[in-house]
């Protein structure tokens, strides 16, 4: 099938900008949107193309300038599914992640609550391995309950941040602690929290476990490896704060949940859900003194 591609300037970050009109330009069937780091490339296929339509689209909000090409014979869909894919979550009031920069997807945005972006670079975590989307799940799920707003968090090995960003955006306690041994993903996270306009909301640290034995927190959350879990198990029960308060554990298999379970309850904590998604798990857990 042969499509224009349509390219409309826009400024860097102008986030709302940019779902307008891919909400307008989506009901006029164009169906795939890149972002690049100054233009929205919208293509269409050619027999839907309506110019005098998009400058009217356009000229609403004041866009006069754009360019245009054909694309004969290609599968830009080819090239579309190599990308970083946004995902939408529709837990609670919902979540979408994209990237940003050249050539990154643009979805045609649900009408979801919180919307993040995160350049991946190195670090772990941009929402598509099953551990980091039950995470993102739990907590599109407690901000549902009332149980984000205002509470203390601390994001263990945050790696790009996007657990911690989401965490700001929902209106935890400032500032969160957004924590990683890796000091890639301490880049990346001060990097994707400048892209979301939260770094003034977080304090990120090149540091261990051992940190949040400083503090108190409402909420830990922690996406690691099984055995860095079952050896810290106590210092993160040990820094959650007095009363109800809350851990979230993934980056572990299914296997390893029994285990994992057993070394929590001995110290204090108790199973209030588990998740699963292929052979990965979550476990929540609670303490109440």
């Amino acid at each position: 099938m042969e499509y224009i591609a349509v390219s409309i300037p826009i400024e860097l970050q102008k986030e709302e900008i940019e779902e307008i009109l891919v909400a307008e330009l989506a009901q006029i069937n164009y169906e795939g949107f890149l972002s690049e780091d100054s233009s929205l490339k919208a293509y269409i296929p050619i027999q839907d193309f309506n110019e005098p339509h998009l400058k009217l689209i356009l000229d609403t909000y004041g866009m006069a300038s754009y360019t245009k090409e054909y694309i004969v014979n290609e599968n830009w869909n080819a090239d579309w599914e190599i990308r970083f894919h946004p995902i939408v979550l529709e837990t609670g009031k919902g979540c979408s992640i994209r990237s940003t920069g050249e050539g990154s997807m643009v979805p045609v945005w649900p009408p979801v609550a919180y919307k993040l972006i995160i350049k991946p670079q190195l670090a772990f975590g941009t929402g598509h391995h099953p551990t980091t989307f039950m995470m993102l799940e739990s907590l599109l799920t407690l901000d549902k309950e009332g149980h984000i707003k205002n509470r203390r968090i601390a994001d263990l090995g945050t790696g790009t941040g996007v657990l911690a960003i989401l965490a700001a955006k929902m209106g935890a306690a400032l500032p969160i602690h957004a924590l990683d041994n890796d000091r890639r993903s301490i880049h990346s996270c001060r990097e994707n929290a400048r892209l979301n306009g939260v770094e003034e909301n977080l304090r990120i640290y090149h540091t261990d476990a051992s940190f949040i034995q400083a503090g108190r927190y409402g909420m830990i959350l922690a996406n690691l490896h099984r055995n860095i879990l079952s050896q810290e198990m106590d210092t993160l029960s040990r820094g959650l704060e007095p009363g109800t308060s809350h851990l979230l554990i993934s980056g572990f298999y299914t296997k390893d949940v029994p285990a994992l379970i057993e070394t929590a309850q001995k110290n204090g904590l108790t199973l209030y859900e588990q998740k699963e998604n292929e052979t990965w798990s979550l476990l929540h857990f609670i303490k109440t003194c």
